[in-house]
């Protein structure tokens, strides 16, 4: 009897458990455990496969790294079940020639991708950060992170554009809060609190 209240107390344990880790599982971490999943199945040698590749393709522009442009690019696209890459769309784009360089790193891509017989295995979402140094910035959305170090430059932080954005939307000007929040939603796009408060300045412009 005391076994089997010992077993079952287990049991219950390892329920409980594995309740609490579903419950912290955040909607960034899911984005990422499916996108693995993913491409462990479509791409050639799977995800990792796929993460050397675009470190070997895939250059930091000089113009964009002394501009400190940083954020996370959502790469978008299609590749059809024979292999090929179709509908590619960079859902928020960084500019400064980055957006050249994921480009190129998905057409080193194609030859690499296994064949598939259902559809629902053709989309992906691809969310890629570019940043420099230790800049405070959001970390966790991002399935592949860029990061490089350049002595004697420092960028400005996420806080520091949230600072100004509180600051001009206090004032009502409306032109401003709309430059600090393009800045913040380039770092952090993901971010439903920002694009609703983007729709909202919008709205009123019209």
């Amino acid at each position: 009897m005391q076994k089997s209240t010992i077993i079952s107390f287990i049991f219950f344990l390892f329920f409980v458990n594995q309740l609490l880790s579903q419950e912290k599982t955040t909607p960034a971490e899911s984005r990422k455990k499916n996108l693995k999943e993913l491409l462990d199945y479509r791409y050639i040698g799977g995800f990792h496969s796929f993460e050397r590749l675009f470190y070997k393709t895939v250059e930091y522009p000089e113009i964009a790294k002394k501009n400190c442009v940083i954020g996370i690019s959502i790469v978008r696209f299609e590749v059809d079940c024979k292999g090929e890459i179709k509908n590619l769309i960079i859902k928020n784009p960084l500019g400064w020639g980055i957006d050249q360089q994921i480009q190129l790193f998905l057409q080193e891509s194609i030859g690499n991708w296994n064949i598939c017989s259902d559809d629902k295995y053709t989309r992906f979402e691809v969310p890629i950060q570019f940043i420099i140094n230790e800049t405070e910035t959001n970390s966790t959305d991002a399935m592949m992170i860029y990061q490089v170090d350049l002595v004697g430059y420092k960028c400005k932080g996420d806080s520091f554009y949230r600072e100004k954005l509180d600051l001009a939307l206090e004032k009502n000007s409306d032109k401003k809060a709309y430059r600090y929040l393009k800045e913040l939603i380039k770092r952090d796009p993901y971010n439903t609190e920002l694009t609703s408060l983007r729709k909202e300045i919008l709205d009123r412009k019209k």
